[in-house]
């Protein structure tokens, strides 16, 4: 198995991944073709897991804002049905993370299990002053990176979400 940076050639296959890998549901693969379609993809953050030139596995960070400031949401982690519980999610998410700290990002977020992801210290944002209106749920959760410190708290978007203010984008900027 390798992990190497996905490519726009890339595409097709990862949309066939992510829907295989949430059922056929639209929702993930709405959210991928979103992320493209608005440029949000976060470059060098966007990995694939290929085993004999086979698709396995796929995770994309894209740029999320953070009471007016760029940071990074996992949206989503896709795994082929056939390959999960095989460690394939884990090493993704492990290097994805990894990369995220080089980049010096502060934190990273995302929406997903409450069970699963803290074993990559993902923990819940609230606490942390980091606030999903849409969800008060422990299922947001943030991983703090080693560039966080207090300041990065305040209300939470998604990049792909519209903007409850009219003409607002994501931020650009750390």
């Amino acid at each position: 198995m390798i992990v190497r940076e996905a490519r726009a050639v890339d595409d097709d296959a990862i949309d066939d991944l992510v829907a295989a890998a949430f059922g056929g549901g639209d929702a993930e693969l709405e959210i991928v073709r979103a992320i493209r379609t608005l440029g949000i993809a976060i470059p060098g953050l966007e990995l694939v897991a290929e085993d004999n030139g086979a698709m396995i596995g796929h995770v994309l960070l894209s740029k999320a804002d953070l009471g007016g400031r760029s940071v990074p949401a996992v949206a989503p982690l896709s795994v082929r049905p056939s390959r999960q519980r095989t460690g394939v999610g884990s090493l993704l998410m492990a290097q994805v993370l990894t990369l995220a700290e080089t980049q010096g990002w502060p934190l990273v977020a995302l929406l997903g299990h409450p069970r699963y992801y803290p074993r990559f210290g993902f923990e819940p944002g609230r606490h942390l002053g980091v606030v999903y209106a849409p969800v008060d749920s422990p299922a947001f959760m943030v991983r703090r990176l080693s560039a966080y410190d207090s300041s990065w708290r305040g209300p939470f978007r998604f990049g792909w979400e519209p903007s409850p203010e009219p003409g607002h984008r994501v931020a650009t900027t750390g």
